[in-house]
């Protein structure tokens, strides 16, 4: 007669489940997250791609040979008119969408192309910092993936099979913490406070903020299932018949 699994190995198959299922979700939400952020600065170079318009951006690429200092009808999209600025030179200004902060709009626009300030700075860096987060989001996944086929394949690895869960956690405690040290948090709230977009583009802000805390949220939760995982491996391995006293090799 076939033995039934314990209440432990039901707890340890729920864990394991739980933490493919949260890392999955984290490496989604922040895969989504960098794809918004792209949309965000879609229209700030060449024809308008998209119906996020920002309040202000850089002209077209017909009067941004850094010679041209007069405003032209060539030089902005539609819906756009050319303007002068001491500081960048040239750019385009929408006509229905007014910037909140327009310093602050202005330097993540980078109309001059130069990343100078220490808001396109922290743009950048978030940008490369999520591509990071969801690159080892993708390695939790694969560490989840190699503990699950421990289970069927190995379940007497006791330190294998621990060891691939504090690894896997450690992985998403680094994926977490390298968004939360770029700042992206403050920085998405500055990027909202700001209103640099028109309705569609600030609802699109406002999506990108919430996936970034969803992101966060799942991503903690991920990586302390993993740890909570490792003294079941430990103990048990990947038993889930037989007794319930830690496995002894």
């Amino acid at each position: 007669m076939a033995k039934r699994c314990s209440t432990r190995a039901v707890m340890q198959i729920f864990l394991t489940g739980m933490c493919l299922a949260t890392a999955i979700a984290s490496f989604t939400f922040a895969f989504v997250f960098e794809q918004f952020m792209d949309q965000l600065t879609e229209n700030y170079r060449g024809e308008l791609g998209s119906e996020n318009l920002p309040c202000m951006r850089s002209t077209l690429d017909a009067c941004n040979d850094g010679t041209m200092d007069q405003c032209r009808d060539i030089c902005c999209p539609p819906g756009y008119s050319c303007s002068r600025s001491p500081i960048v030179g040239l750019y385009c200004d929408h006509g229905l969408t007014m910037c909140g902060d327009f310093n602050w709009c202005r330097d993540f626009a980078d109309i001059s192309r130069t990343c100078a300030t220490s808001v396109c700075k922290t743009n950048q860096m978030v940008t490369r910092v999520t591509a990071w987060s969801y690159i080892l989001a993708a390695i939790g996944i694969f560490l989840d993936l190699v503990d699950i086929i421990t289970i069927f394949t190995l379940p007497d690895a006791v330190v294998f099979k621990a060891g691939t869960n504090i690894f896997s956690s450690l992985v998403k405690w680094l994926a977490f913490g390298l968004v939360v040290g770029a700042g992206t948090q403050g920085f998405m709230s500055e990027l909202e406070q700001a209103r640099c977009f028109n309705s569609v583009g600030m609802q699109l802000v406002a999506d990108a903020g919430g996936l970034f805390v969803s992101y966060a949220i799942v991503q903690v939760v991920s990586a302390t299932l993993s740890l909570v995982l490792a003294p079941f491996s430990a103990y048990f391995g990947g038993k889930l018949q037989g007794g319930e006293v830690p496995y002894v090799k």
